[in-house]
């Protein structure tokens, strides 16, 4: 008996399956751009983000209070 694989039986050749994984990979890939780029365009400005512990803003806030 003559043995095929299953891709083989199913009519789609070794080419079909590499094009699926092709296209999932690309999928992937554009999923983790948009996610990506959200977070880093939603992210808080470089200052605000090192200070954002409650000590660091209340220091800054008594700082600003001090300059008016």
């Amino acid at each position: 008996m003559h043995h095929r694989s299953i891709i083989t039986r199913t009519g789609h050749g070794p080419g079909t399956a590499v094009a699926v994984l092709m296209v999932g990979l690309a999928v992937v890939g554009i999923v983790f751009l948009v996610l990506g780029g959200l977070l880093y365009f939603g992210e808080q400005p470089p200052d605000q983000r090192a200070l954002s512990s409650m000590p660091a803003r209340s220091a800054q806030a008594a700082d600003q209070r001090a300059v008016d």
